[in-house]
């Protein structure tokens, strides 16, 4: 065996492009566990801090967007709610934004020379919320649960358990895990919220309370359940005793400053606004683009933007069927439109544009993919010409032995957020003048669009994966050929050469080794015009100034939970 833990430096990875941008906005109330770190500052102490540090005690409202049907981390596979769900529920790793695993719940942990072994030390310290004490039995009962179908309570993120073969308790702190395959989404699936254990109680209520869950559910993390009402309201209260949070992001205070956190879903942006406006909340997440000048101008507020992990939302071009099937048309859509320009027009600002297939954020994005598909109206149109679409109709779309030059997006309606619909609508507005292709972007709900997309009825798949890592995304968005690995992967490569660099990415934990792969995989995949990045995914919120502390996990990118936050008194 050899330990696989290393110093971090808890550095995420912007490019200069984007880090000028955050701090113009005002991310420097963050941590130094945050985005401070990447601009050098040597400085633990928050951002607006007093001489005398952080304030104990108090209460938050937080605005936020997201539906929370659930609140039981095994079942609740929202990017959105990740850090909601780290409130009560505190993972085994932390990883950070170098790509590397830190214990969090785990003491540390040993990864065998051929990856197939994993031996997982347990701190003799955590605690669950009921009293319970986490041991090696607890934390097998867990994976237990949450791996074998035939026990009805399977985890909604099966990737990284995909191949697991068994779990041994060796003693009462240690477990060994033993895997078919040396697969880093185990190590993933670690360090998150969705692996983290509930007391061995938790299991004797029955599914109807554990399935939503609720205050009953007993977790390990810095705050317990008050009260939960689904879709409308989650309130937290602090656990004085937890003392187990990654001193990178507890900097020295891992136990909650707040008594008491409550998160409102309020679905309208316009009504997250107004109620930061006028006091009713303290935090509103998801704030608008159109609203992010009401807050970054005035000084009772303050506005942050965190540049979110995995992979930025992108078109998923249809290779398996007419128009996509031949790479000049996909070439021609491309290179079509001047999406910088309509995403700076759309979101006025306040989101970047997007080059690479993966996120910015972490160390694994290609900065060389900076302008690779520059509009260029002229190549797009002889390109189409090129293919044979050659005759306009009546309304100038592009025509071929009688058909339209038409591609069809299918969009599920509860997943349209960040005026990604108004966006649509100007990209087809541009490609219908520039290069006479029509593309549509049609809302359904999610029974007829995911419908629609399993019927092959489609020319396009919108999509952006949020994480700490891009694996998961790029298995879910690009492995076609295997659905229970790609289940959303519906730009239906089928593509041998693109599958085979996905599992070199994946089946190894050696760091070197999967930046390479991954840079390989962004070169094919862009060369193939497989896929039109569009934006780079962020969180963007906005609080009253008297609220401090927010801390920005470096591997996701969105924030680590409301356990660093302070309020004055």
């Amino acid at each position: 065996m050899k330990p696989t833990i290393r110093p971090s430096a808890l550095r995420p990875r912007f490019g200069r492009r984007l880090l000028r941008r955050a701090v113009a906005v005002g991310l420097s109330g963050l941590l130094v566990a945050g985005l401070a770190a990447c601009a050098g500052s040597p400085d633990p102490t928050p951002s607006g801090s007093t001489a005398s540090g952080p304030v104990e005690g108090g209460e938050l409202v937080w605005a936020i967007e997201t539906d929370i049907t659930t609140i039981n981390p095994h079942r609740n596979g929202q990017d959105k709610a990740n850090p909601i769900l780290s409130n009560a529920f505190s993972p085994y790793l932390y990883r950070n934004g170098a790509g590397e695993f830190e214990p969090w719940i785990a003491a540390g942990y040993e990864v065998s020379s051929d990856g197939l072994q994993v031996i997982l030390n347990l701190r003799d310290d955590v605690t669950f919320s009921d009293g319970a004490k986490l041991d090696a039995a607890a934390a097998k009962l867990n994976i237990d649960k949450v791996s074998d179908p035939a026990a009805g309570y399977v985890t909604s993120i099966p990737g990284g358990l995909r191949f697991l073969e068994s779990v041994e308790v060796v003693d009462p702190l240690t477990l060994r895990f033993t895997l078919s395959k040396a697969d880093i989404q185990f190590l993933l699936f670690l360090s998150t919220a969705h692996s983290s254990p509930l007391s061995p109680a938790t299991f004797d209520l029955p599914q109807t309370v554990l399935e939503p869950g609720g205050p009953q559910l007993a977790g390990v993390g810095p705050f317990t359940i008050e009260s939960f009402i689904p879709s409308t309201e989650l309130v937290f209260v602090k656990r004085a005793d937890y003392a187990w949070a990654p001193d990178s992001i507890a900097q020295g205070h891992p136990a909650p400053y707040l008594d008491k956190v409550t998160y409102r879903t309020l679905k309208e942006g316009s009504t997250r606004t107004g109620a930061l406006q006028q006091g009713q909340v303290d935090v509103a997440s998801d704030v608008q683009p159109i609203d992010a000048a009401l807050f970054q101008d005035d000084a009772r507020f303050q506005y942050l933007r965190l540049f979110v992990g995995g992979t930025p939302y992108a078109y998923y071009l249809n290779i398996s069927q007419p128009p996509f099937d031949d790479i000049r048309v996909r070439q021609a859509f491309v290179l079509g439109a001047d999406y910088p320009a309509i995403i700076a027009s759309i979101y006025q600002g306040v989101y970047e544009r997007a080059w690479a297939p993966v996120s910015e954020v972490g160390p694994f994005a290609d900065p060389a993919l900076d302008g690779w598909a520059k509009v260029d109206l002229d190549r797009a149109n002889q390109l189409l010409d090129e293919a044979g679409w050659t005759e306009r109709d009546s309304d100038g779309v592009r025509t071929k032995d009688g058909q339209r030059l038409t591609v069809r997006n299918p969009s599920a309606a509860p997943f349209i957020r960040e005026s990604r619909d108004q966006l649509a609508v100007a990209i087809g507005a541009a490609l219908r003048q520039n290069i006479g292709l029509e593309y549509t972007f049609e809302p359904f709900d999610l029974g007829t669009s995911t419908e629609q997309l399993d019927n092959n009825q489609y020319g396009l798949f919108d999509n952006s994966y949020g994480g700490a890592d891009p694996v998961t995304g790029i298995d879910l968005l690009y492995f076609s050929s295997d659905r229970t690995r790609g289940f959303i992967a519906y730009g239906r490569y089928d593509d041998p050469v693109l599958e085979s660099l996905i599992d070199q990415g994946r089946f190894t934990t050696d760091l070197a080794s999967r930046k390479a792969t991954y840079l390989e995989f962004q070169a094919y995949v862009t060369e193939h015009y497989y896929v039109l990045p569009l934006y780079q995914t962020q969180d963007n919120l906005a609080a009253r100034s008297g609220v401090h502390g927010f801390t920005q996990d470096s591997g996701t990118g969105q924030l680590v939970s409301a356990a660093t936050v302070w309020v004055d008194r």
